[in-house]
């Protein structure tokens, strides 16, 4: 029996596996989660949560944001 450790992001409930294993290997899988996973609230709460993480692990100079002064006054030709 042989290991394989990877870090996978789950996307549309699915994990995708190196290429180099091949279609019918049998497999034995372990899943371990950093936090446990989100129950979806019926309240809205759940979305709440998650604009609330937004920003999360960003820094000040992440979120600045160049001042804009608008496009100004029009300049017309006389």
């Amino acid at each position: 029996m042989r290991a394989i450790e990877l870090e996978a992001t789950v996307e549309q409930h699915r994990i995708r596996v190196p290429d180099t294993i091949q279609d019918g290997t049998h497999l034995r899988v372990l899943l371990l989660m950093e936090d446990s996973p989100a129950t979806s609230a019926v309240d809205g709460d759940d979305l709440k949560r998650r604009l609330a993480g937004l920003t999360e692990g960003l820094s000040a100079e992440d979120l600045h944001r160049p001042r804009d002064f608008g496009r100004g006054d029009p300049q017309w030709d006389t």
